[in-house]
Order: C-alpha cells, then sequence, then structure tokens
C-alpha cells in the first residue's frame, strides 16, 4: 500500500483488513514517509499489522514521493529517513528512542491485549546514489522502481551482493500482435507513463542519466505543464490520478510504445519472462507488480504468467 494520504486510502486500515482475510500472501507499506506520522505512531501500526499477519508483513521506508509533493513539500532529508529507520527498529524491539517532538526518550508499554515486540524487516527505498548507500548501511532491504538510467544492475552494485532488492513496477501481459498503445494496456500501465513523467517536472534531477531523445521529451513535457498548471495548485493538480488514471490532456502523448516499455513492465509473457530473467541476473531479488485498468483482469494475467 502507499503512503500518500491526500490521494489514497489510509494504508494500515487498508492492510489490515488485508491480513484479516488472507494467510499466505506477504504485505507492505511502501513507502513510509517521515513526518506524515510520528515514528511512535507508525510503530504503533506496524506492531499491529504484525500481529495480525505474523511473518507477512514489512515496512519500506523512503524520502517521500507524493506523499510530501501534494503537501506543497518536497522530499525530506535522508538524515531524517536514517532516524526513522532506526527509531522504528529501536521502538519495534521494545528499547527506547527520543520522540521527535520534545527529544525524552520514550518506548513501548502495552497493557495486556496490545501488540508487543515485533521483528518486522525495514526496507529502504533508495532512487539515488546517496539513499542507495544509506540503504546498504541500515537497511533489511532495498526498493527501487523498474526504471533506472543505467540498469538495475548499478543499485545492485550500490547495496551490495546479499541485501534484498525489491522492484516496483506497474505492469500487463500483452496477448500477440496487441499494440502496447491498445486502450486496455493504456488503462493498465498509461498512468504509471504519467507519474514518470510528473517526476520529471517536480525533480528535474531525474532528467540526468536519460538518452537524449526521452531527455527532449521529458523537458516537452516540463514546458507544457509550466505552460499550462497554475503554479499555485501545480504540486496538487499534477498528482491528480496518480498511478491510478490518466486524467490530463498533457499526458496523452507520452503514452507511446516505447514509454510502455521504458516505464512499465508490459510485454508477452515470452517477453516478460525473459525480462525477468535479466533482472534476477542484475541482483534483483523481488518484483512487485501494481496491476491498473481492470484489476481482476489483469491480475489474472499476471498470475498466468507466473505459472507458465
Amino acid at each position: 500500500m502507499y503512503d500518500s494520504p491526500l490521494l489514497y486510502a489510509d494504508p494500515f486500515v487498508t492492510l489490515a483488513l488485508a491480513a484479516t482475510r488472507t494467510t499466505r500472501i506477504g504485505l507492505g507499506l511502501g513507502v513510509s514517509v517521515p513526518g506524515l506520522r510520528s515514528p511512535v505512531a507508525t510503530a504503533c501500526a506496524v506492531r499491529t499489522l504484525a500481529d495480525l499477519a505474523p511473518g507477512r508483513f514489512r515496512v519500506a521506508v523512503g524520502a517521500g514521493f507524493t506523499g510530501r509533493f501534494t503537501l506543497g513539500l518536497g522530499p525530506v532529508a535522508l538524515g531524517r529517513v536514517r532516524r526513522e529507520v532506526q527509531d522504528l527498529r529501536a521502538l519495534l524491539s521494545g528499547a527506547d528512542a527520543p520522540h521527535t517532538e520534545g527529544g525524552r526518550r520514550v518506548r513501548p508499554i502495552p497493557v495486556r491485549g496490545a501488540p508487543g515486540d515485533a521483528e518486522v524487516p525495514i526496507y529502504v527505498s533508495c532512487r539515488g546514489a546517496k539513499a542507495q548507500s544509506l540503504a546498504n548501511e541500515i537497511g533489511d532491504g532495498a526498493m527501487t522502481g523498474v526504471y533506472y538510467p543505467g540498469g538495475l544492475s548499478l543499485i545492485r552494485e550500490a547495496i551490495g551482493p546479499q541485501m534484498p532488492m525489491v522492484v516496483h513496477a506497474v505492469g500487463t501481459v500483452s496477448a500477440d500482435q496487441e499494440p502496447l498503445t491498445s486502450p486496455r494496456i493504456t488503462a493498465a500501465v498509461g498512468p504509471v507513463i504519467g507519474v514518470a513523467f510528473h517526476a520529471f517536472a517536480e525533480q528535474p534531477w531525474r532528467l540526468d542519466g536519460l538518452d537524449p531523445a526521452t531527455r527532449a521529451q521529458a523537458e516537452a513535457y516540463i514546458a507544457r505543464v509550466e505552460a499550462t498548471v497554475n503554479p499555485e495548485v501545480r504540486h496538487q493538480e499534477l498528482h491528480r490520478g496518480h498511478l491510478v488514471d490518466l486524467v490530463h490532456n498533457f499526458d496523452s502523448d507520452i503514452v507511446t510504445e516505447d514509454n510502455v516499455r521504458r516505464f512499465s513492465f508490459t510485454g508477452t509473457a515470452v517477453e516478460l519472462r525473459a525480462r525477468i530473467a535479466g533482472m534476477e541476473r542484475d541482483g534483483v531479488t523481488e518484483l512487485a507488480i501494481q496491476p491498473g485498468g481492470d484489476i481482476p483482469e489483469e491480475l489474472r494475467r499476471l498470475a498466468a504468467l507466473h505459472r507458465q
């Protein structure tokens, strides 16, 4: 579940419902953003979920994208990510940690019936080089996106050979001869292409490392956003439909076959199995795929890919 309170349902409430309705699947928060709640509150929610789904829950911590941008704020400094991970780990283990307000040291003192200590893996979201170094230092795992300029093997090299590495993607299995810009595929993965370009508009440093053609397309996109979206509300308007629907006119021409291949996990079953093998060679240990569009149908397609 995503932690972006101005966009989505509460992640902990939704994960609790999932925990009570499932027995085997892993559950996770990706990513918890420092400052949206105190580490004390986050640790309490994590302990509760670990109690509802023993051994099945983990949490990732990151600097924040829409969880921060929709508030008109940029990502938090990595020092806050470091402290968040350290405080959560201490509070989950029953140790004490300085509270963010006032700084006095606190520790869980649960009453009878409340969840106690919990061993929950804490992953670090790490797109940039400094975040990758932080993941290597303090994380139980690393989390990143499916597209990384230069290749995912660069992240594996930065975080070390043993750390679990989860890649998040939005994807679908295409039928043979199905255009990658068909209405079905556009509904399923078009929104993640929009998000990639929204990220370029929010953080132009992400253009570094792009091939010249993609960079030119991104720069033209940023110019359209700046010309058409009121800067006073851009921090919210840009993210309407985030990862769910394409709602902006300026997003329509970025859903190209090249961008579907580049920014989503999409292709025929044969192509995707080859891509999975390549990601495994690059050091990816887990692929977390969000379905889009007709979600029950897309889940069936992905399940069939997994079984083959």
